[in-house]
């Protein structure tokens, strides 16, 4: 069928917009009367107005930054840690969502490709965030401003999932019917096309991103451990890239304190090293993002003290 193989001619040519093959799949959708494609098209070309519309292509986790002062010293864009606070708070402290268009995304990337995308917080959050880390044992502390903020590839990674997600599908749909060129006797192909889409398009989105800078690694945060189970503790760490040394010593101090059940908050000496392995995280003598690296310390010390 012309129309798709229109579609697949202009997404294979990755110097051209997506909004013009968009604008044809919104057509080929429409005459097809799938709803589901419709949809999904119609919100890439326009935005997205609801979260749970939103593909997980379309879902970062940002790392937190700020600028705060010590005593008498200043830091700039330095990591402000977040453990301990309420896990529905630092979620959505740390994800960071595109409901941009299609044409948006692709204006921000030539605008910011190279740089970062932030949001500074407002007086008020980063107010809580500075109460939290002076919980933590941090008396002197005053935070600055607080921000969030993801690499600018992340809009390139959001248009090439777009671009690969539609280009699978249509693909696809030519490999197997492409001897069809009528559209309604294409239409009453409707339930395999649907099942086509559910693989390419709608469930082929992965399961939302850790978003780190470089080619540092990404990992899963999603963390069992026994509670007091040091041999476990340390394998998820070293599993997360960490340091033999710096595992051993969390491990050397992590029963020296109880945490604060309460305000689930750490002790001292767990709180520095997590501040020194966030500093490594930083400079990259630990291979992984900053975000990644606060989300698995965290939640690695929670599950083993059942917080």
């Amino acid at each position: 069928m012309k129309l798709i193989n229109d579609i697949v001619n202009e997404l294979i040519d990755t110097e051209k917009s997506i909004n013009s093959p968009l604008l044809k799949t919104k057509v080929l959708a429409s005459r097809l009367q799938n709803e589901t494609l419709l949809r999904w098209v119609s919100n890439e070309l326009k935005g997205y107005n609801h979260s749970d519309e939103l593909p997980d292509y379309r879902k970062f986790k940002g790392n937190i930054v700020g600028t705060y002062i010590v005593g008498n010293q200043q830091y700039n864009n330095q990591p402000v840690p977040i453990i301990g606070i309420d896990d529905e708070f630092r979620k959505s402290l740390t994800n960071m969502n595109f409901y941009d268009s299609v044409s948006s995304l692709e204006n921000l990337k030539r605008e910011d490709g190279r740089g970062k995308l932030e949001h500074v917080f407002p007086a008020e959050i980063t107010g809580l965030i500075e109460e939290n880390w002076i919980n933590m044992g941090n008396p002197y502390l005053q935070l600055v401003n607080c921000k969030r903020w993801v690499a600018g590839n992340a809009v390139a990674g959001i248009l090439a999932s777009i671009r690969n997600n539609l280009l699978d599908f249509m693909l696809k749909i030519d490999s197997e019917f492409g001897n069809i060129t009528e559209i309604e006797e294409l239409k009453t192909k409707k339930k395999a096309i649907a099942t086509i889409m559910n693989q390419t398009i709608i469930n082929n989105t992965g399961d939302g991103n850790i978003l780190n800078t470089g080619g540092k690694a990404n990992i899963s945060a999603n963390i069992s451990i026994a509670k007091g189970n040091k041999e476990e503790l340390s394998r998820r760490l070293q599993e997360g890239g960490m340091n033999e040394d710096d595992v051993a010593e969390l491990v050397e101090i992590i029963d020296d304190e109880e945490p604060n059940f309460v305000n689930k908050t750490f002790g001292q000496k767990v709180n520095t090293w997590t501040k020194k392995m966030l500093g490594k995280a930083l400079d990259g003598s630990w291979n992984i993002g900053i975000g990644a690296a606060g989300s698995l310390i965290a939640d690695a010390v929670k599950a083993y003290y059942l917080m």
